[in-house]
């Protein structure tokens, strides 16, 4: 991610990635450290997907396993799907 953050800041972001920030954030709260480029590149529309995956947590150590045997050296938990309505960001 290196430099992305500092073209999101300078304000070089694509139409549809602004889009679907407007729209994540009818159902997203972010905690106040949350900076305002991360939230944004949280939403960008410039992926054909696979960036994030739901998975059970008792796979997940395997999952990441295999990941990083197919050279996916970035691959990380970021989060977990807790009961709840929404979507927070911490």
């Amino acid at each position: 991610m290196t430099g992305v953050l500092d073209l999101i800041a300078a304000g070089i972001v694509p139409g549809g990635t602004r889009h679907n920030a407007e729209t994540h954030a009818e159902f997203t709260r972010f905690a106040p450290a949350v900076p305002e480029a991360v939230r944004i590149g949280l939403s960008d529309a410039q992926t054909s997907g696979g960036l994030l995956v739901s998975i059970a947590p008792e796979r997940s150590d395997a999952l990441l396993r295999a990941l990083r045997e197919r050279d996916t050296p970035l691959a990380a938990i970021v989060g977990e799907v807790r009961q709840g309505a929404g979507i927070e960001v911490v």
